[in-house]
C-alpha cells in the first residue's frame, strides 16, 4: 500500500494491442477529472488480459487515489466479503461518515452481514466514494468481479450507475454471462478482442521468442489465437522446450491446470465423449452417437454426455458436428487423456468402418489402432489422403501430421510431415508449414522428400521472407527432386525463377531459364511444357526480344486450359499480361481466383489477385483493380504471405499516384518501405519507385521523377527491366520535360517494341502519346496525339486519355490554338473530377484558364452517386466500422477517410453516419 496513493499499484509490463480499450478507459478518467464520472464493465473470458489492462490503468493514471480489489472464488458465497476487502485500507474514512452511512459500513468492517438493506448501503459507499473524491478524483478496479459475493456485486452495481456528477471512475472486470451480469445491468460494457496477430508478435518477441516470421513465434502466435495467457504460457514453456514437437503450455500452467480440472470432473460417459472427439473431430453428432455405444456407452446416456462435456467447454457443436474447439485445446488433450482412453477411442471409430467416416480418418484410426507399423496400413493412409488433396489440402495435412504421431519409421515421419508441410502451405497455413518443417531433422528422408522440403522452404521465404535465399532453397530443390516427378520439379523450377525475378536477379533468370531449356523432352506432360515456354517468353521480353517472347508466352496462354488448376492460370495470366492482352489476363486471374478457392489452395488467391489488380490498372480500371489490391493485401496479410502483401501494396499506392493523391500514396509507401528495404525485394521496391515519379509528374517535379527513375534497381544493383518496360511512357513524360530528349526517345524505342508487338491498344495508345510529345512539327504531333485519343476510346481507358487530351491541349495552346484546346481541355477536367484526380483536375483548371476560358463549377454526379472509393467507404460505415478501422482496412488515413465521408455527406444530404448506414443497408 502507498500511502501517498492510497493504493497498491502493480508495475505492470508492455500492454501489447489494447490500445482502443484504453482510449475508452480514458476517456472515462478524463470525464471523472472534471467531475463527471462513470463505470465501465470490461467483459471478457479468462485469459483475455483483463487484470493486465486494469493494472496498466492504474499505474498510468495520474492525480487519481487507486483502489485495486479482485473476486476470489473460495469467498463468492460469503456476504459483503468483497466489500470488507475494499473497506479495510478505508476505515479512517469510513469513521469520518455522517453517522447513519458510517454504521452500515462499519458493520461490514466488523465482520457482519448489512442488515439495512442494499439500497442503504448503496448509498453509504457512494457516500463514502464521494467524500474520498472531494480530495482528489478517484478510481476503484475491481477484478475478477463474477467471484465477488451477491452484496458486493450490487452495491458496486449501485455505485456504478451513479457517478454522473462525481470525479469519480469504476471499472470492474468480469467474465461473461456470469453472476456479475445482473448486479452490473446499466454500465457501459467494454468486451476485449483476441488479439491481432500483429499484436500478439511484438507481445511474444518481448518475451524472448524471437521476431514474428520465426518458425518458433509464428507458431505460437496461430496457438494461442489471440489469448494473451496462452500466449505468455506458451512463450514461457518454450524456452524450456529441448526437442521438436507439439507447443504446450508447462503442465503447472494455469491452462493445463484449468484444463485438467475441467477433465477430472467429468463422468467416465463424457470423458469418453471427449476422447472420441479428441481422435475424429470434427465428428458429425450420429457418428460420435454410434463410436460412443461402440466405446461401452448406453445410447440413452450420449446426449447429457455430451451436453456435460460441453459444458465443460471441451467442445463444442454446431451444424450437426462436434469438435474440439482450437488447436491449443487439441493439443492440450492430446497430452492430458491417457493414450489408453485415446487408443479405446481409435478402435471404436475405426469399427464403424461405412458409417459417415472419410476414407483418410478411416485409415487414419486404423494405423493408430494397430500393433504395429504395418507396410499396408502406410499406404493406405498416404493413399487416401492422395484422394481429397486436390479438393482439400487441409485435410489431407490433417491426417498425415496426426499420423506421424503414431508411426515409429523415421523415413516415413519425415515424408508425411513434409507433405503435410506442403499442403498447409498450399491451404494458407504458412505458420502452421513452419512448424511441421521443424519437426523434420535437416538430412531425414529420401531424396525426394529432401528436395519437397527443400520446395517447401523457398515457398515459404518467396511468399514471407527473403526472395534470394528462397531461390537459393528451390534451386536445390530442382536438383534433388527425381526426374521422373516431372509435374513437382515443373514448380520447383517456376517458383525458383520467381524468386529471382522478385529479388530483381534478372541474371540468374536467365540462368533458370537456360536449365529449363535443357529439360525439355518431347513427352513433357502439358504443365512442365507451360512453365518451360513461360522461361522462354519472359527471358526473351527481359532481352528484348519481343517476337521470339510473343510465340512463346502464346503458346503459354494456350496451355493453361490443359494444364489444368489455378497456378497454371496464375502463370498464363502472367503471360498475357506480358503480351498485352490485358481482358485475357484479367478473365484468367480471376479464374485462377475462383478456382483455387474451389480447391482450397487459399494461398494462391493473393498471387492471382496481383494480375487481376495489375491487368485492372492498365485497362483504366481503376477502381476494380483497387478492390483486388485490397482483397489481395487482407488475404496475403491472413495467410502469412508477406511478400505479396508488399506487392499489393505497391499497386495501391501506384494506383494512388496515378490520381495524384500524396496523402495516400505516402502512407502506402510508409507502410510497404521497410520490408522492401529488409528483404530486398526489387518488384515492390521498383514499383514504388514508379509510384513516386508518377506523383512527382503530376505535381510538376519533373526532374525529381526521373531522379526516381534512375534509382530503379533492386538490392542486387541490376534495372528491373519489366517493370521499367511498363514505366517507359511516365519516363519519356519526364525526360521530354526535362530536355533530355535523346534519352526519351531511346526509353520510346524500347516501349514502342513492345506495344506494337502486343497490338495492345492500352500500350499502343501510349506509345502515340509520347510520339506525340517528342514530335518536332505541330503535323507530326497532332497525328500522334490524335491516334493517341482514338486508342484510347476504342480500349475505354477514361485517365489516360484524359491525361493525353490534357500534354494534347498544352501542345495546341502553344501552337496558339487556344479554342482546339479549350475543348479538349474541358474534357479532360470532367474525367479528372469524375474520377477524383484532384491534382490533376487543378492541372487541367490551370491550362484552361492560360486557354481563355475558367473552370466551372465541379461537376455534380447524379443525387445519390458516389465514386467507387466512397461506396466501399459507405458500406463499412454501415457495417458499423470507425474511421480508423476503415482506414486501416482500406490503408489510407483517417484525415483521408474523414474528407470522403463529409463528400458523401453533402452529395446523399445526409446528416450522420445513422443516416448513412440506412442507405446502404
Amino acid at each position: 500500500m502507498d500511502p501517498r496513493q492510497d493504493s497498491c499499484v502493480p508495475s505492470p509490463g508492455p500492454l501489447y494491442g489494447r490500445d482502443h480499450e484504453r482510449a475508452e478507459i480514458a476517456g472515462v478518467l478524463a470525464g471523472a477529472r472534471i467531475g463527471r464520472g462513470g463505470a465501465v464493465a470490461v467483459v471478457a473470458e479468462s485469459g483475455m488480459g483483463r487484470s493486465a489492462l486494469l493494472d496498466a490503468v492504474a499505474a498510468d493514471v495520474s492525480g487519481f487515489g487507486v483502489r485495486r480489489i479482485a473476486g476470489a472464488a473460495p469467498e463468492a458465497e460469503v456476504q459483503a466479503a468483497g466489500l470488507h476487502r475494499l473497506l479495510v485500507p478505508l476505515a479512517g474514512a469510513v469513521r469520518a461518515l455522517p453517522a447513519a452511512q458510517g454504521r452500515v459500513l462499519e458493520e461490514v468492517l466488523a465482520g457482519a452481514a448489512p442488515a439495512a438493506g442494499e439500497l442503504r448501503l448503496g448509498v453509504a459507499l457512494l457516500r463514502l466514494l464521494a467524500s474520498a473524491a472531494r480530495v482528489r478524483p478517484q478510481l476503484w478496479c475491481v477484478d475478477d468481479a463474477h467471484w465477488l459475493d451477491e452484496t458486493s456485486l450490487r452495491a458496486l452495481g449501485f455505485v456504478a450507475r451513479r457517478l454522473a456528477e462525481l470525479p469519480a471512475a469504476l471499472v470492474i472486470a468480469a467474465d461473461p454471462d456470469s453472476r456479475a451480469d445482473v448486479a452490473l445491468d446499466g454500465v457501459p460494457v467494454l468486451g476485449l478482442r483476441p488479439l491481432t496477430p500483429d499484436a500478439a508478435g511484438r507481445l511474444v518477441a518481448g518475451l524472448g521468442c524471437g521476431p514474428p516470421g520465426t518458425g518458433q513465434a509464428d507458431e505460437i502466435v496461430d496457438l494461442a489465437a489471440g489469448s494473451p495467457l496462452a500466449l505468455v504460457e506458451l512463450a514461457q514453456a518454450a524456452e524450456a522446450r529441448q526437442q521438436p514437437g507439439p507447443y504446450l503450455p508447462a503442465p503447472v500452467s494455469r491452462l493445463r491446470t484449468r484444463c485438467r480440472r475441467r477433465l477430472a470432473g467429468l463422468a467416465p460417459g463424457a470423458r469418453a465423449v471427449v476422447a472420441l472427439t479428441l481422435a475424429g473431430g470434427p465428428l458429425p453428432t450420429g457418428v460420435l452417437s454410434a463410436a460412443a455405444v461402440r466405446h461401452g456407452q448406453p445410447r440413452e446416456s450420449f446426449d447429457a454426455a455430451l451436453e456435460e462435456a460441453r459444458s465443460a467447454g471441451l467442445v463444442e457443436t454446431g451444424s450437426g458436428r462436434v469438435r474440439v474447439p482450437g488447436r491449443l485445446l487439441r493439443s492440450v488433450l492430446a497430452a492430458e487423456v491417457p493414450w489408453a482412453e485415446q487408443l479405446a477411442a481409435h478402435r471404436a471409430l475405426a469399427a464403424l468402418a461405412g458409417c459417415g467416416i472419410s476414407r483418410p480418418r478411416q485409415a487414419l484410426h486404423r494405423l493408430a489402432a494397430a500393433e504395429g507399423p504395418w507396410p499396408e496400413l502406410v499406404a493406405e493412409l498416404e493413399s487416401a489422403a492422395g484422394t481429397v488433396r486436390a479438393g482439400e489440402p487441409t485435410e489431407a495435412a490433417t491426417v498425415l501430421e496426426q499420423g506421424a504421431d503414431f508411426i515409429a519409421q523415421p523415413r516415413v515421419q519425415a515424408r508425411w510431415l513434409v507433405t503435410a508441410a506442403a499442403d498447409r502451405l498450399a491451404a494458407g497455413g504458412v505458420r502452421r508449414a513452419c512448424w511441421l518443417l521443424d519437426r523434420v531433422p535437416p538430412h531425414c528422408g529420401s531424396a525426394a522428400t529432401r528436395g519437397l522440403r527443400k520446395l517447401v522452404q523457398g515457398e515459404i521465404e518467396l511468399r514471407s521472407a527473403v526472395p534470394a535465399l528462397a531461390g537459393r532453397h528451390l534451386a536445390r530443390a530442382v536438383e534433388l527432386i527425381p526426374a521422373d516427378q516431372r509435374e513437382t520439379l515443373a514448380r520447383a523450377l517456376m517458383l525458383a525463377g520467381e524468386a529471382t525475378y522478385l529479388a530483381g536477379d534478372f541474371t540468374g533468370y536467365f540462368a533458370l531459364a537456360d536449365r529449363a531449356r535443357r529439360l525439355r523432352r518431347d513427352d513433357d506432360p502439358p504443365a512442365l511444357r507451360l512453365v518451360l515456354e513461360h522461361f522462354a517468353g519472359m527471358s526473351a521480353t527481359f532481352r528484348g526480344h519481343h517476337e521470339e517472347a510473343n510465340r512463346a508466352l502464346g503458346r503459354v496462354v494456350r496451355l493453361a486450359g490443359t494444364a489444368g488448376g489455378p497456378e497454371p492460370e496464375i502463370w498464363a495470366s502472367q503471360a498475357a499480361y506480358t503480351l498485352g492482352d490485358l481482358r485475357h489476363a484479367h478473365t484468367l486471374a480471376a479464374s485462377a481466383v475462383h478456382g483455387a478457392g474451389e480447391v482450397g489452395a487459399h494461398a494462391l488467391v493473393p498471387a492471382a489477385l496481383v494480375y487481376q489488380a495489375l491487368s485492372a490498372l492498365m485497362l483504366d480500371r481503376h477502381a476494380a483493380a483497387e478492390a483486388a489490391a485490397l482483397e489481395g493485401l487482407r488475404l496475403a496479410r491472413s495467410t502469412g504471405q508477406r511478400n505479396l502483401a508488399v506487392d499489393h501494396l505497391s499497386l495501391l499506392a501506384l494506383l494512388a499516384a496515378l490520381q495524384g493523391d500524396r496523402a495516400t500514396v505516402s502512407l502506402r509507401l510508409g507502410t510497404a518501405a521497410h520490408e522492401v528495404a529488409a528483404r530486398e525485394l526489387g518488384r515492390p521496391g521498383a514499383f514504388n519507385c514508379w509510384a513516386s515519379a508518377c506523383l512527382d509528374l503530376v505535381e510538376d517535379r519533373p526532374a525529381d521523377a526521373l531522379a526516381r527513375f534512375s534509382h530503379m534497381s533492386t538490392g542486387t544493383g541490376q534495372t528491373n527491366l519489366a517493370i521499367r518496360g511498363m514505366a517507359a511512357p511516365h519516363f519519356v513524360e519526364a525526360a521530354v520535360r526535362c530536355g533530355r530528349r535523346d534519352e526519351a526517345a531511346t526509353a520510346l524505342r524500347g516501349f514502342e517494341s513492345w506495344a506494337v508487338s502486343s497490338a495492345a491498344p492500352s500500350r499502343l495508345a501510349l506509345a502515340h502519346r509520347c510520339h506525340g510529345l517528342l514530335a518536332e512539327n505541330e503535323l507530326s504531333a497532332e497525328e500522334h496525339f490524335t491516334e493517341a485519343l482514338r486508342l484510347h476510346r476504342d480500349d475505354d481507358a477514361a485517365l489516360e486519355m484524359a491525361k493525353t487530351e490534357l500534354f494534347y491541349a498544352n501542345r495546341l495552346r502553344r501552337a496558339r490554338r487556344p479554342r482546339a484546346a479549350r475543348g479538349l481541355l474541358r474534357d479532360a477536367l470532367a474525367i479528372f473530377r469524375q474520377c477524383e484526380a484532384l491534382p490533376w483536375a487543378a492541372r487541367a483548371a490551370a491550362e484552361l484558364r492560360a486557354a481563355g476560358d475558367r473552370a466551372g463549377p465541379a461537376v455534380q454526379p447524379v443525387e445519390r452517386q458516389l465514386t467507387a472509393q466512397q461506396i466501399r467507404i459507405s458500406e463499412l460505415v454501415a457495417q458499423g466500422a470507425t474511421n480508423q478501422e476503415i482506414a486501416e482496412l482500406l490503408v489510407l488515413s483517417s484525415r483521408t477517410v474523414e474528407y470522403h465521408l463529409r463528400n458523401v455527406f453533402s452529395r446523399l444530404s445526409v446528416r450522420s453516419r445513422t443516416e448513412l448506414a440506412a442507405l446502404f443497408r
